[in-house]
Parts: C-alpha cells; structure tokens; sequence
C-alpha cells in the first residue's frame, strides 16, 4: 500500500466481477454472464472518469469484496494496466452494508485523511464534478451525500469520522433521508451533491439506455458499447 499524499481520499465501493457474485438482481433477469460483463464496463468508465492522472486533488482507494483476493490482479484483468499508486481496501466480510461503509469511512479518517468520499461503482456515468463537489463541501460541513433516484445514494463522505450509518436501513427508497436525519441528530453540518440514479435491476437500464443515448455514450463508453454488444439497448 502506497503512502497518503494528499488530505482527500476517494475509495470506490466495489465486487470482483465475476458472475453470480456481482449485479445479482440485475442478472436474475438479463443473466449473470451478461450482469458481470456489463459491471466489468462500469469498472472501465468509472476507473477512467475519476482515477486521477496525477493532478486530482484526491487519492484513490479501491475498496472490495469479497476481501480475501487480489483486487489488484483482478482490476487488472477487467480494466487494464492501472497506476502503481492505488490503494486496495478490503471490505469487511458482513453482509451488512451500513456497517462496511463505516468501516471504509474510518479506515479513510484512521489512516490520516481529512476527507473521505465513498461511492458506489453502480452509477457508470458518475459526474467527476460530483466528486470535486463533494471535497468541496467538507470544507465547510461534516457531511455530504449524492443521492439516487430509488431513494439510496451513490455517494458518501466525511470530514474526520462519525459513526451515523449503524440505524440507517439500506436498499430501501428512505435510505439517503436516514442518513441524513442520523446526522442531523449528531448535530453535523450535511450538504448534498447532484443526483443521479444507479442500476441494479433490468429497470434501471432505461435511465442508463436514456442518459448514455442522449450524450452519444460520452459519459460512459465502455458502458455504452457493452450495452450494444450485449444486446441490452432494446428496453
């Protein structure tokens, strides 16, 4: 594990991409074969539209499960060569999402971030403005949050750490408005980034068909042509 250069840290929540372990809703209903390939392009764009090239003001933790692998050789044979810099964060082994997201967020604060920012790897065509954004605002306040359009939220994050997500129910549509009434309570400054929505059910790739037809597939085009080789852009 490389040093921490810089007092931001952004850690992107991810699975190995292997069928049956990943996009599970999503590959009940197109197939899991098809529900990993398509992940494996999320991993693509996502790497490609947030991985600093070296002048980010952030540093980069892929965090993963399941945590007994090497995420690196993975990453490496979905996307390609990536930087010597990153930092692997295994997840703990709970099935209890509220719970790995503290534990990632304090991993942040414990290994001397100021800021940390957790975001899912659902949302391929993620805005990089949202991350700036979201650094940004922990300037001021406590916490942010992104949500999504079912409710959740793709995005996290913290100045210092503070353990708000234990009560909060995920994968639910009052799962963005827990946390920020967790925080609230705390007596914690929240401020919110653009929304977006996410996929995990056959559903949601309207949205993504939708906002990926509408900018050509720029903001996600690996997204964008696995949906067309994969035979998923017919609704």
């Amino acid at each position: 594990m490389s040093g921490r250069t810089r007092d931001n840290l952004l850690m992107i929540a991810t699975r190995a991409p292997r069928p049956g372990e990943t996009k599970t809703r999503l590959g009940r209903t197109i197939g899991m074969e098809r529900a990993a390939l398509l992940y494996t392009a999320f991993l693509r764009d996502i790497a490609a539209r947030l991985v600093p090239d070296g002048d980010a003001p952030y540093d980069v933790a892929w965090t993963h499960s399941p945590p007994h692998i090497d995420f690196r050789a993975v990453l490496r044979a979905a996307i390609g060569p990536v930087p010597d810099d990153l930092v692997y964060v295994p997840q703990l082994a709970d099935e209890d999402w509220a719970r790995r997201q503290s534990a990632l967020l304090r991993w942040g604060h414990d290994h001397g971030y100021r800021r940390s920012v957790l975001i899912a790897s659902d949302s391929p065509q993620v805005d990089p403005a949202a991350i700036h954004a979201a650094f940004a605002a922990l300037t001021t306040h406590d916490v942010v949050i992104g949500r999504v359009h079912d409710g959740g939220y793709y995005l996290i994050g913290q100045r210092g750490f503070h353990d708000i997500l234990v009560d909060v129910p995920m994968s639910t549509a009052s799962a963005a408005d827990g946390v920020v009434a967790g925080a609230e309570r705390a007596g914690l400054r929240v401020a919110e980034v653009t929304q977006t929505f996410d996929v995990d059910v056959e559903a949601d790739l309207a949205l993504l068909r939708e906002h990926l037809a509408a900018c050509d597939g720029r903001d996600a085009p690996e997204t964008w042509r696995a949906l067309r080789e994969l035979g998923l852009l017919e609704g």
